[in-house]
């Protein structure tokens, strides 16, 4: 398979273009991404492909983005909506819980509303204050599909699959890996199913559960704890709603250790799930030590730069938290 080196945004671009051009119904929506090229320059130059009336400018409203992007999947099309960020993803709210998750239930499932709605989450800007991972809210949606890629490649496979799937999906792209590079295939049939786990790394000592840019310190930390002799297996769920917990439970039966690591508050996150499932079931009898989660800190998101770190997960909080969960430390 053919592969080039891409940015993450890249990757999601060549994913809406090789779409596009498969689909004549894939449409997107939203505010400056036309020429501008939307809040990350995902959509740049998608506008002179394919013309304004399947790259739509639209006015400073995320309610109408949503609300138009689910009336024209009610209709047959494939809409995409990019949303600025995640603080103002919560202005369509109403219209994500109310209509987007509930109308093929409420139908009787004559009524499919095929959609993505991309949305920036995270740190990394350090030049305002609407960073936030509230991916845990839309997670408890029922009716919605919740992702989260951490590598342009993912990003490239999931958003394609996304834009495929028959239900309302929810992409989160994080700020932070926009300029990550990496190799990604060059065919448009590349696609990673949604709901499948992804081992990121073998491993038998400890299991390390992230998503999102937090994978990025995971991976070096076990990295450095190789070094160590510390076998650390690392597990990217990638898909949030629904999770599919099979590859979770089969390491955790190995290793006897479990370790969450997410950006999104700590309080109410979805590491707080990961370890109820693994409480509930059978794992729970293999567990050598009581489960752990390292998450953001429960604070408003600051506008510095450095404090940003402050309050996310790092590389060094990580590995200090493997020593405590095997009582290195």
């Amino acid at each position: 398979m053919d592969v080039k080196e891409l940015t993450y945004k890249e990757a999601l671009r060549q994913a809406l273009k090789e779409e596009m051009t498969t689909d004549e119904s894939v449409i997107l929506l939203g505010e400056d991404i036309g020429e501008y090229g939307g809040a990350c320059g995902i959509t740049l130059g998608l506008i002179e492909e394919f013309g304004k009336e399947r790259v739509m400018d639209t006015p400073a409203s995320e309610s109408a983005i949503v609300g138009c992007g689910i009336g024209a999947a009610m209709a047959g099309m494939r809409p995409v909506c990019e949303l600025a960020s995640m603080d103002q993803a919560a202005m369509a709210f109403g219209e994500l819980l109310n209509s987007a998750s509930r109308s093929f239930y409420l139908s009787g499932g004559t009524v499919k509303v095929p959609m993505v709605i991309m949305i920036p989450s995270g740190f990394g800007k350090g030049v305002s204050q609407n960073g936030q991972s509230l991916e845990s809210i839309f997670a408890q949606i029922p009716g919605l599909k919740v992702i989260a890629p951490s590598t342009p490649a993912q990003a490239k496979g999931m958003l394609k699959a996304a834009i495929r799937d028959d239900n309302p999906v929810i992409l989160l792209e994080n700020r932070s890996l926009m300029n990550m590079k990496g190799p990604v295939p060059e065919t448009d049939s590349y696609i990673l199913r949604l709901g499948k786990s992804y081992i990121e790394r073998e491993g038998k000592d400890l299991t390390l559960v992230s998503w999102g840019a937090s994978l990025v310190n995971a991976i070096e930390a076990a990295d450095y704890l190789a070094d160590e002799n510390i076998d650390v297996a690392v597990i990217n769920p990638m898909t949030l709603r629904p999770m599919f917990m099979d590859q979770i439970f089969d390491s955790v039966k190995e290793t006897g250790r479990l370790l969450i690591v997410h950006d999104g508050n700590k309080t109410g996150g979805i590491g707080a799930e990961i370890s109820a499932r693994v409480a509930e079931g059978d794992c729970f009898d293999y567990l050598e030590a009581p489960i752990a989660r390292l998450g953001g800190l429960d604070v408003p998101i600051p506008y510095n730069r450095n404090l940003e770190s402050v309050i996310t997960p790092q590389k060094e909080d990580i590995i200090q938290a493997v020593y405590s969960v095997l009582g290195l430390n």
